[in-house]
């Protein structure tokens, strides 16, 4: 069976959470099921929800256990059957004596805690283990690790501390098949420029039940926040986003530089700081005009949230002279230049 939950059928074991947890896996492409102990091997995946009565949710198990079918199981340890013997039914094949557990993709959003979505802050609340990032709602990590959760730092800082994918994969493996219930809790939107799709193909080779709760992409919420609209009516028809983790001409571009200079519309740059200055002489080479508006976001939805305006030709210089860093999205277009700063105004 296929292990990313799109298409695969999810017994929800009916309770009083059963109604979120089955709209939570719809949204993930799974086909919930919402009963008791099903009449056939059909379901791939049974999901105990928080709040499933102890009874409805021993059968269920205990079922799992005779068809050799992994178990979801959300209620955490403390609910967990006190009996040795009714313990004994939460068990999945390869399991080891125990139940499978799985991971969960978060996307995190641009950093204030608020901004996470109710599905992302709830699968936080009910993870045993946070793999996190140093980029969005750090803050939901550091609750975990307060009410007892394992939290893991696997920040990849840019040019600084970097968690080798590999590690961070071998980690959500590990915790999930040892029964735990994990968070893998990134910046932004774990599928915009996030390796999301890698950590997802990882856990299903190794037959761990993986999800993924998209989240608030800073390509658009940095903008939002300092007051920026990237489209406008009348103005522009087109948004374009770029990675500038590596400058033009480098052997590992993938970017069509003549083709982004040739656009009319709002170009936004993520994981550009280093190289915004090369990128912008690229562009003005290329065509696109030195005076075009360009407006730098760093540390969006913070306190620290700042924002630094500059034309294209001047925006390297720029962040250099102003001493601007990362994480922060640069917008570039006449989109950039009817900003509205909010600051202060519900003060």
């Amino acid at each position: 069976m296929s292990l990313v939950l799109t298409g695969v059928p999810v017994l929800v074991v009916d309770g009083p959470d059963a109604a979120v947890a089955a709209e939570l896996l719809r949204d993930q492409g799974a086909v919930p099921i919402v009963g008791s102990v099903p009449t056939d091997t059909h379901v791939a995946l049974v999901r105990v929800p928080a709040g499933t009565a102890p009874a409805a949710a021993a059968d269920a198990l205990d079922w799992a256990s005779v068809h050799g079918v992994p178990v979801d199981d959300r209620r955490g340890a403390a609910e967990m059957p006190s009996d040795p013997e009714a313990g004994s039914a939460n068990k999945s094949h390869g399991g080891g004596g125990r139940s499978l557990g799985s991971v969960t993709l978060v996307g995190g959003g641009p950093g204030d805690a608020d901004l996470v979505t109710v599905a992302g802050t709830r699968a936080v609340h009910e993870a045993d283990v946070v793999l996190t990032d140093h980029l969005g709602a750090v803050a939901l990590a550091e609750e975990a690790a307060e009410r007892g959760a394992e939290v893991i730092d696997v920040a990849k800082i840019p040019y600084a501390t970097q968690v080798p994918q590999e590690r961070i994969n071998a980690l959500m493996i590990d915790r999930a098949a040892a029964g735990k219930h994990v968070v893998r809790l990134k910046g932004g939107d774990a599928y915009i420029f996030g390796r999301g799709h890698e950590e997802v193909v990882a856990c299903a080779e190794a037959g761990i039940p993986v999800q993924v709760i998209p989240g608030v992409t800073s390509v658009t919420s940095a903008p939002a926040a300092a007051g920026i609209s990237l489209t406008h009516r009348g103005l522009n028809h087109d948004v374009t986003v770029v990675s500038g983790h590596v400058p033009p001409g480098h052997a590992k571009s993938l970017v069509n530089w003549s083709a982004v200079a040739g656009l009319t519309g709002t170009l936004v740059l993520i994981m550009a700081m280093r190289h915004a200055g090369a990128i912008a002489a690229e562009l003005i080479d290329r065509g696109r005009d030195g005076a075009t508006p360009a407006v730098v976001v760093e540390h969006a939805s913070t306190p620290q949230q700042r924002v630094t305006e500059a034309t294209l030709a001047t925006l390297g210089e720029t962040i250099e002279r102003e001493g601007l860093g990362s994480p922060a999205i640069i917008v570039i277009g006449e989109a950039a230049a009817r900003r509205v700063d909010t600051a202060g105004l519900f003060n």
